[in-house]
């Protein structure tokens, strides 16, 4: 009996030693388990921010001061959040996002196109897209902005200016619309990250 427990021992003794020793190369040098790059998560505050971009997750304002490229003049009355709504890969290092910035009153929320080199983790160009904010439509005049991506590097914009009757009757403001007049403009993105604006 004692003869079978030590062949028993000895077998798993022999058995672990050689599933737990590393693994080797063709050449006899030693592979090193490594941890998955997902478990081992972000290594800085950029790459954090990178995620998130990435993600179409959420920022804060002490990640819009990480970047330091957008105007304080917006990113000191905007709201404790910032939105990311597209991100888009230019190619292996460059990227860029179109975040929105809501601010603190809830009445407007300021787009931005912002331009990242994550390969040296740093933030390249912001560029002020429009504003979105509640319309006051006992207003004369006012304007509705609307953007899209209509290629992989250029933001299509569209500024829409209404003109209302002067003797506004109807419940339904559509009705109330005398003319409108269109102003069409685009943001070209290179594969540097720089940001130009063209005014059709």
């Amino acid at each position: 009996m004692k003869k079978i427990k030590l062949f028993i021992f000895g077998f798993l003794a022999i058995f672990v030693f050689e599933h737990c020793q590393p693994k080797t190369n063709g050449d006899g040098s030693s592979q090193t388990p490594t941890t998955p790059a997902a478990e081992l998560g972000p290594a800085t505050k950029f790459d954090s921010i990178v995620q998130q971009l990435k993600g179409f997750g959420t920022l804060t304002k002490a990640d819009m001061n990480e970047l330091n490229i957008i105007d304080t003049s917006y990113s000191y009355d905007s709201s404790a959040t910032i939105y990311c709504d597209t991100t888009i890969q230019l190619n292996d290092s460059i990227f860029y996002s179109i975040i929105f910035l809501p601010d603190q009153y809830g009445v407007c929320s300021y787009n931005f196109i912002v331009t990242i080199d994550e390969k040296n983790k740093r933030a390249i160009a912001s560029q002020y897209l429009n504003a979105d904010c509640d319309i006051d439509f006992s207003a004369g005049v006012y304007d509705l902005y609307e953007h899209k991506i209509v290629a992989s590097d250029i933001v299509h914009l569209t500024k829409t200016t209404i003109f209302q009757k002067k003797d506004k009757t109807s419940g339904n403001e559509q009705e109330n619309i005398d003319h409108s007049k269109e102003q069409i403009s685009f943001f070209r993105i290179s594969q540097a990250g720089k940001i130009s604006f063209v005014e059709l």
